[in-house]
């Protein structure tokens, strides 16, 4: 059964439900749940990114947000952790989570029309490792990690690829590590709007716990 969501005006008013598959054939606004996962040891900054598993109807196989879904109907911005839980196995309560605001996001590719209001998030975690993750195969195909210095760069177009390290992986426990070259075009495509959202974020909660 196709999931439900609330549908918003552009002023992001109420305006009814309907099915995932109508909300992106039509163009309604949506809510969604983003979430980046900052990593912080001694070696420095980092983000967690995700590959998009391949049959996903949008932004299949790219580099994204290190967790995203969208918020099904009577859901609100705090409903999102469960997205945390379903995609990257790791339980958190909501008030963990740093706000940074929410971006309005509008794309049109492959017959997807795709309006979304993204509530977005920053979830800091201590010295963790890709042990504690455990994605599911269904939504993810890897996981990365990208300095936040190195991402802030390819936004700038300061440089146009950086080397990143992570893993692959098939079916559940079978990861293969991987060392790959990415550019902006190997992720979700995301304005500069957004991006200055999440660095004004991260540069405060970097700066705090500096």
């Amino acid at each position: 059964m196709d999931e439900l969501l609330d549908t918003f005006d552009d002023t992001m008013q109420w305006t009814g439900t309907a099915t995932r598959a109508e909300v992106h054939r039509q163009g309604l606004w949506h809510q969604t749940f983003h979430c980046w996962v900052l990593h912080r040891d001694v070696s420095g900054d980092a983000l967690l990114l995700q590959r998009r598993h391949p049959t996903k109807d949008t932004h299949p196989n790219k580099l994204d947000v290190s967790c995203a879904g969208h918020l099904s109907a009577g859901e609100n911005a705090s409903d999102g952790v469960r997205e945390l839980r379903e995609e990257l196995g790791i339980d958190v309560d909501f008030d963990k989570l740093h706000k940074a605001g929410v971006y309005t996001y509008s794309s049109a590719v492959g017959g997807v029309k795709d309006n979304e209001f993204c509530h977005v998030f920053v979830l800091i975690q201590e010295k963790p490792s890709f042990a504690d993750y455990k994605p599911c195969v269904d939504e993810v195909s890897g996981l990365y990690l990208i300095r936040v210095s190195d991402l802030r760069t390819l936004y700038q177009s300061a440089v146009n690829q950086v080397t990143i390290q992570g893993f692959e992986m098939a079916h559940v426990g079978d990861r293969h590590d991987h060392t790959i070259t990415v550019g902006l075009n190997d992720m979700a495509k995301y304005d500069a709007l957004y991006y200055e959202l999440l660095f004004a974020t991260l540069d405060k909660l970097m700066g705090a716990s500096a």
